[in-house]
């Protein structure tokens, strides 16, 4: 993933305007792993705080970075307005500061799956290990084939902004290996005239249940779990479109 490519100003106003809050199911299911630890958390691909955000409320010792600063605008602004004094930084999920220990490490919503190069995904692992506390915990969710939407078909959606100005999306999604990219047209319309428009593809890796079981072991988690999204007592099923990671180092 680019860190400057995706994630641009568009976007993030239509991921603002679509997903304001984060899903009640997944946000109850990090916070039990927020409430099980008195040490300090991290969600690296923070976003725009959807999840960052009620956990601080909530007086919860986390720190966030992401690799979009449009994203990070966000994040800042809907932090002054509640209040609240976070720290987040600029970069993408590897790169945590050396002196930097953690509790809890989680990353919701997929976003693990936009680091698609082997490399990258094996040093990013390495780095949550690293910066976790003995006994801490990694969660991290990614999507199955499951979620792929349906192929070589343009979408098209609509996002009415506060000023009345309006953004349209269209987006096409194809798939190689396991590798999903979808293109993404965002136009931004003010009284019938497109004003402004941005282009992105966006990848994302798509992992079979039990794919990154050896690597995680490999790198030194001495207890992996796969779940079913949100549920902490049970298995995924075969026909899930996203599991859970839990890794206790």
């Amino acid at each position: 993933m680019s860190i400057n490519t995706t994630y641009l100003d568009l976007c993030t106003q239509v991921y603002e305007i679509s997903k304001p809050t984060a899903p009640e199911d997944a946000l109850a299911f990090y916070k039990s792993y927020a409430d099980e630890t008195s040490g300090a958390i991290l969600e690296p691909m923070c976003g725009t705080g959807c999840f960052l955000l009620p956990l601080a409320k909530d007086g919860y010792k986390i720190e966030g970075s992401d690799a979009s600063e449009h994203m990070l605008d966000v994040l800042r602004s809907k932090a002054e307005q509640m209040s609240l004094k976070v720290n987040i930084w600029k970069s993408v999920a590897s790169e945590i500061p050396d002196n930097k220990l953690y509790s809890l490490i989680f990353i919701p919503s997929g976003s693990f799956g936009l680091i698609t190069e082997s490399d990258e995904i094996s040093k990013t692992l390495k780095s949550f290990y690293n910066h976790l506390d003995d006994g801490g915990v990694l969660v991290f969710e990614v999507e199955t084939k499951h979620a792929v939407p349906e192929l070589g078909v343009w979408r098209g959606s609509k996002w009415l902004r506060p000023d009345d100005k309006m953004i349209l999306l269209s987006s096409c999604a194809s798939v190689d290996g396991d590798i999903c990219s979808s293109v993404a047209k965002y136009e931004l319309i003010d009284k019938n005239k497109v004003i402004q428009t941005e282009i992105e593809e966006y990848k994302i890796k798509i992992y079979e249940p039990r794919s990154l079981l050896g690597l995680l072991k490999s790198i030194g988690f001495r207890d992996v779990k796969i779940l079913k999204a949100f549920d902490r007592s049970n298995d995924p099923t075969d026909s899930d479109g996203s599991i859970v990671y839990e890794c206790r180092k």
